[in-house]
């Protein structure tokens, strides 16, 4: 008779681990939607299974195209992070893009996310600056660098790499350094040099990192010095910009030298974006 008594547990326990159907109206309750929303990218298109956690490991690369004519740019999902590329177009007038003679690195931008309205993700810089927001239907608004306002854009296809830093030697941070020394010194009107001397020790095999930093340092001091009064302080102010290795990264004013401190193994957290180095110079000459 044992088995037969122990009949009735194993209905209920087999009842416990059944589906259990919501109504509308209960699905819809308040724990149900605080539950939903602790995760920030839970809105995103797809609902992602696989996602881990916030801090999650980078997803595929995806490819989005400007409704308004055929810009492109990347995004790279990494939990409660991404990172966006702006690719340059042809005749794209952006330092970054024309200050290699080697060809375009634009720069890849780190960003932290969080909920907006109506299940939308907000993409900002670390300095408060909104890049992207992403539609819980897919869609995207992006602020295009140089642009004062939000442009739609739409998922796109390619086979695209990780959104790193690829492999770069010492010779092709001292071509970026030439080229930034020449850009600024005609972008502020007085010679302005770009030193990554120190780097020739220091970088090993990769210099990455180094070249990387020299493209950023140069973006964030041409963003301040596109205002004239911004250009004029510059010119009167910095004379060398040194790139020096360190433990982490920063900026610093050491008389007439602005320093940025780079991480030779860092990836892109291993030097200053273009928009941290332009705060510094703001809040600082």
């Amino acid at each position: 008779m044992a088995p037969f008594a122990a009949a009735p547990l194993l209905m209920v326990a087999a009842l416990s681990l059944a589906p259990v159907f919501i109504s509308g109206a209960a699905a819809q309750s308040p724990v149900k939607l605080a539950q939903q929303s602790d995760n920030p990218f839970s809105a995103l298109v797809g609902k992602r299974s696989d996602r881990v956690s916030e801090y999650g490991p980078a997803r595929a690369v995806e490819r989005y195209v400007l409704a308004s004519d055929d810009r492109i740019f990347l995004f790279e999902e990494r939990g409660a992070t991404a990172r966006v590329r702006f690719l340059c177009s042809s005749q794209d007038p952006r330092l970054d893009c024309v200050l290699d003679s080697a060809g375009p690195a634009p720069e890849i931008h780190s960003l932290s996310a969080t909920r907006g309205p109506r299940g939308d993700v907000i993409y900002k810089t670390d300095e408060g600056e909104t890049l992207l927001r992403i539609a819980a239907y897919g869609g995207a608004t992006v602020f295009w660098p140089g642009e004062d306002h939000g442009i739609a854009a739409s998922k796109s296809f390619g086979d695209d790499h990780p959104l790193t830093l690829v492999f770069e030697d010492y010779e092709t941070a001292a071509r970026r350094a030439q080229g930034a020394s020449a850009q600024l010194s005609a972008i502020i009107g007085s010679p302005i040099f770009f030193d990554v001397s120190a780097g020739r020790r220091t970088v090993g095999d990769n210099a990455a990192v180094l070249s990387d930093a020299v493209l950023t340092a140069a973006k964030g001091l041409a963003m301040v010095a596109d205002d004239a009064t911004g250009a004029r302080v510059i010119a009167g102010r910095i004379r060398r910009v040194a790139f020096l290795p360190g433990a982490a990264p920063g900026v610093a004013l050491d008389g007439s030298a602005l320093e940025i401190i780079y991480v030779p193994n860092g990836d892109i957290t291993g030097r200053p974006s273009s928009a941290k180095v332009a705060r510094y110079l703001e809040e600082t000459l």
